[in-house]
């Protein structure tokens, strides 16, 4: 079932995160993000900004535990 385009971990990882910053500007240029109340701009970036914040340390972590385990 291995038909070779398995992807590794941390470009898997890179690309959610490309492809998280520039959704995530783009919502808050083109949503209204009020501060009285919720909205579905709001929730986006929100949303946004919690897969970027859960992305990047996997990101980095997966690099620095992958350095570390080639030697």
């Amino acid at each position: 079932m291995d038909d070779g385009r398995t992807w590794h971990p941390s470009r898997l990882l890179l690309a959610v995160l490309l492809a998280i910053v520039p959704i995530g500007v783009l919502a808050a240029w083109f949503l209204e993000v009020p501060g009285d109340r919720v909205t579905i701009g709001a929730v986006v970036i929100g949303a946004v900004l919690v897969i970027g914040a859960l992305v990047l340390p996997a990101l980095l972590l997966s690099s620095w535990q992958s350095d570390r385990g080639s030697r």
